[in-house]
Protein backbone atom coordinates (compact mmCIF):
# COMPACT_ATOMS: atom_id res chain seq x y z
CA UNK A 1 0.00 0.00 0.00
CA UNK A 2 1.38 3.39 -0.73
CA UNK A 3 2.18 5.63 1.53
CA UNK A 4 -0.52 9.02 1.80
CA UNK A 5 0.83 12.12 0.73
CA UNK A 6 1.44 15.37 3.02
CA UNK A 7 -1.86 16.68 1.46
CA UNK A 8 -3.88 13.71 1.99
CA UNK A 9 -2.55 13.44 6.52
CA UNK A 10 -2.93 17.35 6.86
CA UNK A 11 -6.72 16.77 5.43
CA UNK A 12 -7.10 13.83 8.02
CA UNK A 13 -5.46 16.33 11.23
CA UNK A 14 -7.89 18.25 9.73
CA UNK A 15 -10.79 16.52 9.45
CA UNK A 16 -10.58 14.92 13.11
CA UNK A 17 -10.02 18.17 14.44
CA UNK A 18 -12.92 19.99 12.69
CA UNK A 19 -10.86 22.99 11.22
CA UNK A 20 -10.01 24.02 7.61
CA UNK A 21 -7.61 22.55 5.44
CA UNK A 22 -7.03 25.46 2.56
CA UNK A 23 -4.97 24.76 -0.51
CA UNK A 24 -5.70 27.39 -2.37
CA UNK A 25 -2.27 28.89 -1.90
CA UNK A 26 0.17 25.66 -2.52
CA UNK A 27 1.70 25.27 -5.14
CA UNK A 28 0.71 20.90 -5.18
CA UNK A 29 -3.04 21.48 -4.08
CA UNK A 30 -4.43 17.95 -5.82
CA UNK A 31 -6.52 15.92 -3.57
CA UNK A 32 -7.97 12.64 -4.52
CA UNK A 33 -11.71 12.37 -4.55
CA UNK A 34 -10.84 8.90 -3.15
CA UNK A 35 -9.32 10.15 0.29
CA UNK A 36 -12.70 12.68 0.82
CA UNK A 37 -15.19 9.48 0.01
CA UNK A 38 -13.28 7.20 2.67
CA UNK A 39 -13.14 9.52 5.23
CA UNK A 40 -17.03 10.34 4.85
CA UNK A 41 -17.03 6.76 5.19
CA UNK A 42 -14.95 6.10 7.80
CA UNK A 43 -16.21 8.24 10.80
CA UNK A 44 -13.30 9.78 12.05
CA UNK A 45 -14.02 13.20 11.31
CA UNK A 46 -15.21 15.69 14.25
CA UNK A 47 -19.04 16.91 13.74
CA UNK A 48 -18.19 20.04 12.05
CA UNK A 49 -17.52 18.83 9.10
CA UNK A 50 -14.95 17.88 6.53
CA UNK A 51 -13.83 21.42 5.66
CA UNK A 52 -11.66 22.28 2.60
CA UNK A 53 -10.84 25.37 0.28
CA UNK A 54 -9.05 25.63 -2.98
CA UNK A 55 -8.49 21.88 -3.60
CA UNK A 56 -7.92 20.72 -6.77
CA UNK A 57 -9.23 17.52 -6.41
CA UNK A 58 -9.00 14.68 -9.12
CA UNK A 59 -10.96 11.83 -10.02
CA UNK A 60 -14.40 11.00 -9.89
CA UNK A 61 -15.66 11.93 -6.37
CA UNK A 62 -18.78 9.56 -5.99
CA UNK A 63 -20.74 9.86 -2.91
CA UNK A 64 -23.64 7.75 -4.09
CA UNK A 65 -25.53 6.02 -1.72
CA UNK A 66 -23.50 7.43 1.29
CA UNK A 67 -25.56 7.80 4.42
CA UNK A 68 -22.99 10.19 6.47
CA UNK A 69 -23.92 12.95 9.49
CA UNK A 70 -20.67 14.53 8.15
CA UNK A 71 -21.08 17.97 6.59
CA UNK A 72 -19.11 18.33 3.79
CA UNK A 73 -17.09 21.68 2.38
CA UNK A 74 -15.15 21.77 -0.88
CA UNK A 75 -15.05 25.54 -1.69
CA UNK A 76 -13.27 27.18 -4.46
CA UNK A 77 -12.41 23.47 -5.94
CA UNK A 78 -11.56 22.92 -8.83
CA UNK A 79 -13.34 19.29 -10.00
CA UNK A 80 -11.50 17.26 -12.93
CA UNK A 81 -14.40 15.09 -13.21
CA UNK A 82 -17.86 14.64 -12.07
CA UNK A 83 -19.41 14.86 -8.80
CA UNK A 84 -22.19 12.24 -7.79
CA UNK A 85 -24.57 12.50 -5.05
CA UNK A 86 -27.39 9.75 -6.08
CA UNK A 87 -29.69 9.13 -3.09
CA UNK A 88 -27.08 11.04 -1.12
CA UNK A 89 -27.86 11.81 2.86
CA UNK A 90 -25.65 14.21 4.86
CA UNK A 91 -26.08 17.80 7.08
CA UNK A 92 -24.83 20.15 4.81
CA UNK A 93 -23.30 20.74 1.24
CA UNK A 94 -20.83 23.86 0.48
CA UNK A 95 -19.54 24.19 -3.02
CA UNK A 96 -18.87 27.97 -3.21
CA UNK A 97 -16.95 29.32 -5.66
CA UNK A 98 -16.00 25.85 -6.87
CA UNK A 99 -15.77 24.92 -10.46
CA UNK A 100 -17.04 21.02 -11.72
CA UNK A 101 -17.34 19.70 -14.90
CA UNK A 102 -20.72 18.33 -13.76
CA UNK A 103 -23.12 17.66 -10.75
CA UNK A 104 -25.50 14.70 -10.41
CA UNK A 105 -27.47 14.72 -7.34
CA UNK A 106 -31.09 13.20 -8.03
CA UNK A 107 -32.76 12.29 -4.71
CA UNK A 108 -29.90 13.93 -2.45
CA UNK A 109 -31.24 14.82 1.21
CA UNK A 110 -29.53 17.60 2.67
CA UNK A 111 -30.56 20.61 5.08
CA UNK A 112 -28.90 22.94 3.12
CA UNK A 113 -27.04 23.18 -0.05
CA UNK A 114 -24.80 26.45 -1.10
CA UNK A 115 -23.59 26.73 -4.62
CA UNK A 116 -22.89 30.19 -4.49
CA UNK A 117 -20.21 31.37 -7.30
CA UNK A 118 -20.20 27.75 -8.19
CA UNK A 119 -19.34 27.02 -12.13
CA UNK A 120 -20.86 24.12 -13.72
CA UNK A 121 -20.08 23.80 -17.06
CA UNK A 122 -22.27 20.57 -17.39
CA UNK A 123 -25.54 19.18 -15.90
CA UNK A 124 -26.80 20.40 -12.89
CA UNK A 125 -29.00 18.02 -11.60
CA UNK A 126 -31.03 18.47 -8.75
CA UNK A 127 -34.33 16.49 -9.45
CA UNK A 128 -36.45 15.01 -6.72
CA UNK A 129 -33.37 16.55 -4.67
CA UNK A 130 -35.10 17.23 -0.84
CA UNK A 131 -32.73 20.44 0.85
CA UNK A 132 -34.55 20.89 4.66
CA UNK A 133 -33.13 24.12 4.36
CA UNK A 134 -32.42 26.65 1.76
CA UNK A 135 -30.84 26.42 -1.36
CA UNK A 136 -28.07 28.82 -2.44
CA UNK A 137 -27.37 29.37 -5.79
CA UNK A 138 -26.35 33.02 -6.38
CA UNK A 139 -24.29 33.86 -9.05
CA UNK A 140 -23.48 30.15 -9.84
CA UNK A 141 -23.25 28.83 -13.58
CA UNK A 142 -25.32 25.83 -14.58
CA UNK A 143 -25.66 24.21 -18.17
CA UNK A 144 -28.32 23.31 -17.84
CA UNK A 145 -29.96 22.95 -14.23
CA UNK A 146 -32.59 20.48 -13.39
CA UNK A 147 -34.77 20.93 -10.81
CA UNK A 148 -38.17 18.61 -11.65
CA UNK A 149 -39.55 17.47 -8.21
CA UNK A 150 -36.99 19.54 -6.16
CA UNK A 151 -38.30 19.88 -2.56
CA UNK A 152 -36.75 23.07 -0.59
CA UNK A 153 -38.37 23.74 3.03
CA UNK A 154 -37.23 27.25 2.90
CA UNK A 155 -35.58 29.55 -0.23
CA UNK A 156 -34.22 29.68 -3.43
CA UNK A 157 -31.53 32.06 -3.73
CA UNK A 158 -30.48 32.38 -7.16
CA UNK A 159 -29.57 36.06 -7.99
CA UNK A 160 -27.22 36.42 -10.74
CA UNK A 161 -27.71 33.04 -12.31
CA UNK A 162 -26.91 31.93 -15.35
CA UNK A 163 -27.89 29.00 -16.68
CA UNK A 164 -28.62 27.55 -20.23
CA UNK A 165 -32.07 25.80 -19.19
CA UNK A 166 -33.98 26.29 -15.43
CA UNK A 167 -36.18 23.49 -14.86
CA UNK A 168 -38.51 23.45 -11.60
CA UNK A 169 -41.12 21.78 -12.74
CA UNK A 170 -43.53 20.03 -9.93
CA UNK A 171 -40.76 21.60 -7.87
CA UNK A 172 -41.74 22.03 -3.71
CA UNK A 173 -40.72 25.38 -2.63
CA UNK A 174 -41.70 26.54 0.81
CA UNK A 175 -39.92 30.01 0.77
CA UNK A 176 -39.08 32.48 -2.00
CA UNK A 177 -37.40 32.14 -5.26
CA UNK A 178 -34.94 34.77 -6.14
CA UNK A 179 -33.97 34.82 -9.35
CA UNK A 180 -32.88 38.75 -9.57
CA UNK A 181 -30.90 39.23 -12.69
CA UNK A 182 -30.25 36.08 -14.04
CA UNK A 183 -29.26 35.44 -17.43
CA UNK A 184 -30.92 32.10 -18.67
CA UNK A 185 -30.63 32.10 -22.30
CA UNK A 186 -31.57 28.29 -24.29
CA UNK A 187 -30.01 27.79 -27.31
CA UNK A 188 -33.13 25.10 -28.34
CA UNK A 189 -36.89 24.54 -26.31
CA UNK A 190 -37.75 26.22 -23.15
CA UNK A 191 -35.65 28.32 -21.16
CA UNK A 192 -37.50 28.44 -17.79
CA UNK A 193 -39.91 26.07 -16.83
CA UNK A 194 -42.01 25.48 -13.31
CA UNK A 195 -44.69 23.79 -14.79
CA UNK A 196 -47.23 23.03 -11.55
CA UNK A 197 -44.55 24.27 -8.76
CA UNK A 198 -45.49 24.94 -5.65
CA UNK A 199 -44.01 28.21 -4.44
CA UNK A 200 -44.60 29.05 -0.91
CA UNK A 201 -43.30 32.56 -1.39
CA UNK A 202 -42.73 34.87 -3.73
CA UNK A 203 -41.02 34.45 -7.48
CA UNK A 204 -38.84 37.54 -7.87
CA UNK A 205 -37.08 37.67 -11.95
CA UNK A 206 -36.40 41.55 -11.44
CA UNK A 207 -33.74 42.41 -14.17
CA UNK A 208 -33.31 39.37 -15.39
CA UNK A 209 -32.90 37.82 -18.75
CA UNK A 210 -34.25 35.37 -20.17
CA UNK A 211 -34.16 33.91 -24.25
CA UNK A 212 -35.43 30.72 -25.77
CA UNK A 213 -35.91 29.45 -29.33
CA UNK A 214 -39.56 28.02 -27.54
CA UNK A 215 -41.30 28.97 -24.26
CA UNK A 216 -39.10 32.22 -22.21
CA UNK A 217 -40.93 31.50 -19.27
CA UNK A 218 -43.69 28.99 -18.34
CA UNK A 219 -45.05 28.91 -15.13
CA UNK A 220 -48.16 26.89 -16.40
CA UNK A 221 -50.55 25.18 -13.10
CA UNK A 222 -47.75 26.73 -10.70
CA UNK A 223 -49.01 28.07 -7.43
CA UNK A 224 -47.54 31.04 -5.72
CA UNK A 225 -47.66 34.35 -3.33
CA UNK A 226 -46.65 36.90 -5.51
CA UNK A 227 -44.98 37.11 -8.93
CA UNK A 228 -43.00 39.65 -9.81
CA UNK A 229 -41.01 41.17 -12.70
CA UNK A 230 -39.40 44.46 -13.00
CA UNK A 231 -37.29 45.85 -15.58
CA UNK A 232 -37.42 41.79 -16.39
CA UNK A 233 -36.69 41.02 -20.45
CA UNK A 234 -38.62 38.20 -21.79
CA UNK A 235 -37.62 36.92 -26.03
CA UNK A 236 -38.91 33.58 -27.39
CA UNK A 237 -38.19 32.88 -31.27
CA UNK A 238 -41.15 30.66 -31.54
CA UNK A 239 -43.31 29.95 -27.95
CA UNK A 240 -44.24 32.11 -25.35
CA UNK A 241 -42.13 34.84 -23.67
CA UNK A 242 -44.81 34.42 -20.24
CA UNK A 243 -47.30 31.75 -20.01
CA UNK A 244 -49.15 31.49 -16.75
CA UNK A 245 -52.10 29.07 -17.71
CA UNK A 246 -53.40 27.81 -14.80
CA UNK A 247 -51.41 29.35 -12.15
CA UNK A 248 -52.46 30.74 -9.07
CA UNK A 249 -51.14 33.85 -6.64
CA UNK A 250 -52.71 34.60 -4.15
CA UNK A 251 -51.30 38.00 -4.13
CA UNK A 252 -49.83 40.36 -7.04
CA UNK A 253 -48.63 39.48 -10.42
CA UNK A 254 -46.68 42.91 -11.50
CA UNK A 255 -45.49 42.83 -14.50
CA UNK A 256 -43.59 46.66 -14.45
CA UNK A 257 -40.59 48.93 -14.77
CA UNK A 258 -39.46 48.42 -17.92
CA UNK A 259 -40.86 44.74 -18.43
CA UNK A 260 -40.17 43.91 -21.97
CA UNK A 261 -41.68 40.47 -23.19
CA UNK A 262 -41.59 39.98 -26.73
CA UNK A 263 -41.98 36.23 -29.39
CA UNK A 264 -40.98 36.16 -32.91
CA UNK A 265 -43.58 33.25 -33.52
CA UNK A 266 -47.04 32.40 -33.98
CA UNK A 267 -47.43 32.58 -29.93
CA UNK A 268 -49.11 34.97 -27.31
CA UNK A 269 -46.26 37.21 -25.79
CA UNK A 270 -48.18 37.07 -22.63
CA UNK A 271 -50.43 34.19 -21.76
CA UNK A 272 -52.56 34.02 -18.91
CA UNK A 273 -55.45 31.64 -19.32
CA UNK A 274 -57.79 30.49 -16.68
CA UNK A 275 -54.92 31.94 -14.63
CA UNK A 276 -56.08 32.72 -10.87
CA UNK A 277 -54.61 35.92 -8.81
CA UNK A 278 -55.97 36.61 -5.10
CA UNK A 279 -55.01 40.28 -5.56
CA UNK A 280 -54.02 42.37 -9.02
CA UNK A 281 -52.32 42.48 -11.70
CA UNK A 282 -49.81 45.72 -12.81
CA UNK A 283 -48.20 45.74 -16.23
CA UNK A 284 -46.73 48.11 -17.60
CA UNK A 285 -44.13 48.40 -20.35
CA UNK A 286 -43.79 46.34 -23.67
CA UNK A 287 -45.42 43.66 -24.86
CA UNK A 288 -45.31 42.35 -28.55
CA UNK A 289 -45.94 39.51 -31.00
CA UNK A 290 -45.13 39.60 -34.46
CA UNK A 291 -47.00 37.21 -35.64
CA UNK A 292 -49.29 36.65 -32.40
CA UNK A 293 -51.78 37.73 -30.05
CA UNK A 294 -49.78 40.35 -27.74
CA UNK A 295 -51.40 39.87 -23.95
CA UNK A 296 -54.38 37.06 -23.63
CA UNK A 297 -56.16 37.06 -20.15
CA UNK A 298 -59.25 34.32 -21.35
CA UNK A 299 -61.21 33.27 -18.23
CA UNK A 300 -58.80 34.38 -15.43
CA UNK A 301 -60.07 35.85 -12.56
CA UNK A 302 -58.34 38.58 -10.77
CA UNK A 303 -58.98 38.90 -7.21
CA UNK A 304 -58.43 42.87 -7.06
CA UNK A 305 -57.83 45.26 -10.14
CA UNK A 306 -55.81 45.43 -13.57
CA UNK A 307 -53.94 48.16 -14.82
CA UNK A 308 -52.35 48.49 -17.33
CA UNK A 309 -50.81 51.88 -18.00
CA UNK A 310 -47.96 52.73 -19.87
CA UNK A 311 -47.38 50.08 -21.67
CA UNK A 312 -46.91 49.58 -25.62
CA UNK A 313 -48.38 46.75 -27.11
CA UNK A 314 -48.10 45.34 -30.23
CA UNK A 315 -49.63 41.95 -31.92
CA UNK A 316 -50.07 40.57 -35.63
CA UNK A 317 -52.85 38.29 -35.81
CA UNK A 318 -56.57 38.08 -36.91
CA UNK A 319 -57.53 37.78 -33.12
CA UNK A 320 -56.94 40.99 -30.60
CA UNK A 321 -53.95 42.10 -29.31
CA UNK A 322 -55.46 42.38 -26.16
CA UNK A 323 -57.85 39.47 -25.39
CA UNK A 324 -59.53 39.25 -21.92
CA UNK A 325 -62.70 36.92 -22.91
CA UNK A 326 -64.43 35.96 -20.18
CA UNK A 327 -62.01 37.66 -17.99
CA UNK A 328 -63.34 38.05 -14.27
CA UNK A 329 -61.64 41.60 -12.68
CA UNK A 330 -63.46 42.07 -8.82
CA UNK A 331 -62.08 45.50 -8.82
CA UNK A 332 -61.05 48.66 -10.77
CA UNK A 333 -59.98 47.60 -14.59
CA UNK A 334 -57.67 50.67 -15.72
CA UNK A 335 -56.40 50.63 -19.34
CA UNK A 336 -54.22 52.86 -20.33
CA UNK A 337 -51.69 51.63 -22.71
CA UNK A 338 -49.44 54.56 -24.59
CA UNK A 339 -49.50 52.51 -27.82
CA UNK A 340 -51.75 49.64 -28.63
CA UNK A 341 -51.38 48.58 -32.30
CA UNK A 342 -52.52 45.04 -33.90
CA UNK A 343 -50.93 45.02 -37.70
CA UNK A 344 -53.08 42.21 -38.82
CA UNK A 345 -56.75 42.03 -38.98
CA UNK A 346 -58.01 41.49 -35.14
CA UNK A 347 -59.51 44.24 -33.14
CA UNK A 348 -57.24 46.03 -31.09
CA UNK A 349 -59.05 44.86 -27.46
CA UNK A 350 -61.12 42.43 -27.16
CA UNK A 351 -63.61 42.15 -23.48
CA UNK A 352 -66.51 39.99 -24.45
CA UNK A 353 -67.80 38.55 -21.49
CA UNK A 354 -65.68 40.31 -19.02
CA UNK A 355 -66.98 41.31 -15.93
CA UNK A 356 -65.69 44.27 -14.02
CA UNK A 357 -67.02 44.65 -10.51
CA UNK A 358 -65.71 48.29 -9.71
CA UNK A 359 -64.49 51.23 -11.97
CA UNK A 360 -64.08 50.52 -16.02
CA UNK A 361 -61.22 53.15 -17.26
CA UNK A 362 -60.62 52.27 -20.73
CA UNK A 363 -58.92 55.54 -21.29
CA UNK A 364 -61.26 55.83 -24.36
CA UNK A 365 -60.42 58.86 -25.73
CA UNK A 366 -56.89 58.54 -26.45
CA UNK A 367 -57.49 55.36 -27.71
CA UNK A 368 -60.08 56.98 -30.15
CA UNK A 369 -57.38 59.01 -31.63
CA UNK A 370 -55.18 56.50 -32.63
CA UNK A 371 -55.41 55.76 -36.89
CA UNK A 372 -56.43 52.54 -36.15
CA UNK A 373 -58.43 50.91 -33.64
CA UNK A 374 -61.21 48.27 -32.92
CA UNK A 375 -63.20 46.78 -30.21
CA UNK A 376 -65.33 44.30 -29.15
CA UNK A 377 -67.73 44.36 -25.79
CA UNK A 378 -70.28 42.02 -26.23
CA UNK A 379 -70.65 40.78 -22.94
CA UNK A 380 -68.95 43.25 -20.71
CA UNK A 381 -70.26 44.19 -17.45
CA UNK A 382 -69.32 47.06 -15.25
CA UNK A 383 -70.68 48.53 -12.55
CA UNK A 384 -70.43 52.93 -13.10
CA UNK A 385 -70.99 54.87 -15.76
CA UNK A 386 -67.97 55.59 -17.84
CA UNK A 387 -66.15 59.33 -17.85
CA UNK A 388 -67.00 60.26 -21.14
CA UNK A 389 -70.33 59.09 -22.40
CA UNK A 390 -70.29 60.66 -25.84
CA UNK A 391 -67.06 59.14 -26.40
CA UNK A 392 -68.28 55.29 -25.13
CA UNK A 393 -71.24 55.96 -27.90
CA UNK A 394 -68.85 57.05 -30.48
CA UNK A 395 -66.78 54.12 -30.19
CA UNK A 396 -69.59 51.57 -29.74
CA UNK A 397 -70.61 53.07 -33.03
CA UNK A 398 -67.57 53.42 -35.00
CA UNK A 399 -64.87 51.02 -33.33
CA UNK A 400 -66.71 47.50 -33.43
CA UNK A 401 -66.95 45.19 -36.60
CA UNK A 402 -70.45 44.37 -35.84
CA UNK A 403 -73.58 46.02 -33.86
CA UNK A 404 -74.48 44.18 -30.77
CA UNK A 405 -77.24 45.16 -28.66
CA UNK A 406 -75.68 44.41 -25.28
CA UNK A 407 -72.95 46.93 -24.74
CA UNK A 408 -75.58 49.64 -25.23
CA UNK A 409 -78.06 48.08 -23.46
CA UNK A 410 -75.22 47.70 -20.28
CA UNK A 411 -74.31 51.31 -21.10
CA UNK A 412 -77.79 52.19 -20.47
CA UNK A 413 -78.24 50.19 -17.61
CA UNK A 414 -75.61 51.50 -15.61
CA UNK A 415 -76.63 55.36 -15.91
CA UNK A 416 -80.34 54.25 -15.10
CA UNK A 417 -78.95 52.93 -11.68
CA UNK A 418 -77.58 56.15 -11.81
CA UNK A 419 -80.39 58.46 -11.78
CA UNK A 420 -79.15 59.35 -15.37
CA UNK A 421 -82.62 58.64 -16.99
CA UNK A 422 -82.23 60.94 -19.71
CA UNK A 423 -78.89 59.94 -20.17
CA UNK A 424 -80.32 56.17 -20.47
CA UNK A 425 -82.39 57.14 -22.71
CA UNK A 426 -79.80 58.88 -25.04
CA UNK A 427 -78.02 55.81 -25.06
CA UNK A 428 -80.82 53.41 -25.98
CA UNK A 429 -81.63 56.35 -29.09
CA UNK A 430 -78.02 55.48 -29.98
CA UNK A 431 -78.34 52.07 -29.93
CA UNK A 432 -81.43 52.00 -32.27
CA UNK A 433 -79.95 54.43 -34.93
CA UNK A 434 -76.89 51.98 -34.95
CA UNK A 435 -79.21 49.10 -35.46
CA UNK A 436 -80.69 51.04 -38.56
CA UNK A 437 -77.46 51.69 -40.14
CA UNK A 438 -76.10 48.21 -39.59
CA UNK A 439 -78.70 45.82 -39.14
CA UNK A 440 -81.11 43.62 -41.30
CA UNK A 441 -81.35 46.27 -44.50
CA UNK A 442 -84.98 45.15 -45.30
CA UNK A 443 -85.94 46.79 -42.27
CA UNK A 444 -84.03 49.95 -42.32
CA UNK A 445 -86.92 52.62 -43.95
CA UNK A 446 -89.13 51.34 -41.17
CA UNK A 447 -86.82 51.80 -38.81
CA UNK A 448 -85.99 55.36 -39.96
CA UNK A 449 -89.32 55.87 -39.87
CA UNK A 450 -89.90 55.04 -36.13
CA UNK A 451 -86.44 56.96 -35.24
CA UNK A 452 -88.16 60.19 -37.36
CA UNK A 453 -91.73 59.91 -35.48
CA UNK A 454 -91.04 58.40 -32.28
CA UNK A 455 -87.30 58.27 -31.25
CA UNK A 456 -88.07 54.65 -31.27
CA UNK A 457 -90.46 54.93 -28.65
CA UNK A 458 -88.08 56.87 -26.16
CA UNK A 459 -89.68 59.91 -27.10
CA UNK A 460 -93.69 58.95 -28.08
CA UNK A 461 -94.37 62.70 -27.89
CA UNK A 462 -93.13 63.47 -31.28
CA UNK A 463 -96.15 61.60 -32.29
CA UNK A 464 -98.16 63.82 -29.94
CA UNK A 465 -96.77 67.02 -32.23
CA UNK A 466 -96.97 65.32 -35.39
CA UNK A 467 -100.75 64.80 -34.29
CA UNK A 468 -101.50 68.06 -33.65
CA UNK A 469 -99.17 69.21 -37.10
CA UNK A 470 -102.02 66.61 -38.57
CA UNK A 471 -105.10 68.63 -36.57
CA UNK A 472 -103.88 72.53 -37.75
CA UNK A 473 -103.41 70.86 -41.27
CA UNK A 474 -107.28 69.86 -41.12
CA UNK A 475 -108.17 73.08 -40.02
CA UNK A 476 -106.34 75.04 -42.74
CA UNK A 477 -108.36 72.65 -45.31
CA UNK A 478 -111.60 73.03 -43.41
CA UNK A 479 -111.42 76.61 -43.36
CA UNK A 480 -110.04 76.86 -47.27
CA UNK A 481 -112.68 74.24 -48.14
CA UNK A 482 -115.43 77.39 -46.47
CA UNK A 483 -114.22 80.11 -48.28
CA UNK A 484 -114.57 78.14 -51.87
CA UNK A 485 -118.22 77.03 -51.24
CA UNK A 486 -116.90 73.76 -50.17
CA UNK A 487 -118.88 73.28 -46.93
CA UNK A 488 -122.24 72.52 -46.30
CA UNK A 489 -124.50 71.95 -43.17
CA UNK A 490 -125.51 68.48 -42.50
CA UNK A 491 -129.07 66.93 -43.37
CA UNK A 492 -131.71 68.45 -41.96
CA UNK A 493 -129.09 70.85 -39.99
CA UNK A 494 -129.75 74.55 -40.33
CA UNK A 495 -127.90 77.12 -42.57
CA UNK A 496 -126.27 78.56 -40.38
CA UNK A 497 -124.37 74.77 -39.19
CA UNK A 498 -121.05 75.64 -40.26
CA UNK A 499 -120.51 77.66 -37.62
CA UNK A 500 -116.33 78.11 -36.17
CA UNK A 501 -117.29 75.85 -33.24
CA UNK A 502 -118.75 73.40 -35.83
CA UNK A 503 -115.65 73.82 -38.26
CA UNK A 504 -113.34 73.36 -35.90
CA UNK A 505 -115.58 70.08 -34.87
CA UNK A 506 -115.14 68.69 -38.16
CA UNK A 507 -111.41 69.57 -38.93
CA UNK A 508 -111.16 67.64 -35.26
CA UNK A 509 -113.01 64.37 -36.42
CA UNK A 510 -110.64 64.69 -39.88
CA UNK A 511 -107.10 64.85 -37.81
CA UNK A 512 -108.19 62.42 -34.46
CA UNK A 513 -109.81 59.70 -35.62
CA UNK A 514 -109.82 58.48 -31.90
CA UNK A 515 -112.25 60.90 -30.93
CA UNK A 516 -115.18 62.68 -32.20
CA UNK A 517 -116.04 65.97 -30.57
CA UNK A 518 -118.89 66.92 -32.28
CA UNK A 519 -121.77 63.67 -31.75
CA UNK A 520 -123.58 63.99 -35.04
CA UNK A 521 -121.85 66.03 -37.82
CA UNK A 522 -124.03 69.76 -38.32
CA UNK A 523 -121.24 70.42 -40.93
CA UNK A 524 -119.56 68.35 -43.85
CA UNK A 525 -117.73 68.91 -46.77
CA UNK A 526 -120.46 69.73 -49.95
CA UNK A 527 -120.49 67.73 -53.03
CA UNK A 528 -119.39 70.65 -55.35
CA UNK A 529 -116.01 71.05 -57.04
CA UNK A 530 -114.46 72.72 -53.58
CA UNK A 531 -115.76 69.76 -51.65
CA UNK A 532 -114.73 66.69 -53.46
CA UNK A 533 -111.08 68.49 -53.93
CA UNK A 534 -111.28 68.71 -49.79
CA UNK A 535 -112.80 65.36 -49.28
CA UNK A 536 -109.93 63.56 -51.21
CA UNK A 537 -107.26 65.61 -49.10
CA UNK A 538 -109.32 64.64 -46.03
CA UNK A 539 -108.36 60.96 -46.67
CA UNK A 540 -104.56 62.17 -46.74
CA UNK A 541 -105.16 63.66 -43.10
CA UNK A 542 -107.20 60.58 -41.83
CA UNK A 543 -104.42 58.60 -42.80
CA UNK A 544 -101.78 60.87 -40.95
CA UNK A 545 -104.47 61.05 -38.24
CA UNK A 546 -104.53 57.59 -37.82
CA UNK A 547 -101.01 57.11 -38.50
CA UNK A 548 -99.85 59.63 -35.65
CA UNK A 549 -102.66 58.46 -33.63
CA UNK A 550 -101.63 54.94 -33.33
CA UNK A 551 -97.80 55.59 -33.02
CA UNK A 552 -98.78 57.95 -29.66
CA UNK A 553 -100.51 54.45 -28.33
CA UNK A 554 -97.73 52.30 -29.71
CA UNK A 555 -94.99 54.94 -28.24
CA UNK A 556 -96.71 55.58 -24.14
CA UNK A 557 -97.78 51.70 -23.49
CA UNK A 558 -93.80 51.01 -24.51
CA UNK A 559 -94.88 48.50 -27.78
CA UNK A 560 -92.34 50.01 -30.13
CA UNK A 561 -89.41 49.33 -27.56
CA UNK A 562 -90.33 46.04 -26.72
CA UNK A 563 -90.01 45.26 -30.43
Amino acid sequence: MSRPSETEQELRRAAEAGEVLDLSRRGDNTLPAKVIRDLLRSGDVDPRGLLVVGARITGSLDLDFIRTPTPLQLDNCLFEEPFTLHDTELPALSLDGSTLPALHAENLRTRYLTMENTRCTGILDLQNARIDGSLLLSGATAMPLFGSGLHVSRDVEADRLFASRVWFDGCDIGGDVHLAEAAIVAESGAALIAINAKIGGDLVLDRAVVKAQGAAVSLMGATGHTLQMKETVLRSADGWALCLDAAHFRNEVRLMNGFNARTYGDHEAVRMVDTRIGAGLILDGSVRSHRGQALVLCQAAIGASVHLGDAEIEATNHRAAVDLTDAVVQGEFGFRPTKLINHGSGEELELSGTKVGNVLYLRERQLLEAENFAVTLDGLTYPNPPVDTDVWLRMLRDHTHLYEAQPYQQLAAVHRAAGHEHTARKVLIAQQRDLGRRGDPGNRLWHHFLGVTLAYGYKPSRAVVGLLVTFLLSLCLVWTAGAYNGLTPAKDRPADSCSTVNRISLAADLAIPLVKLGGTPRCELANGPAGQWATGAGWAVQILGWSFATLSVAGFTGLVRKS
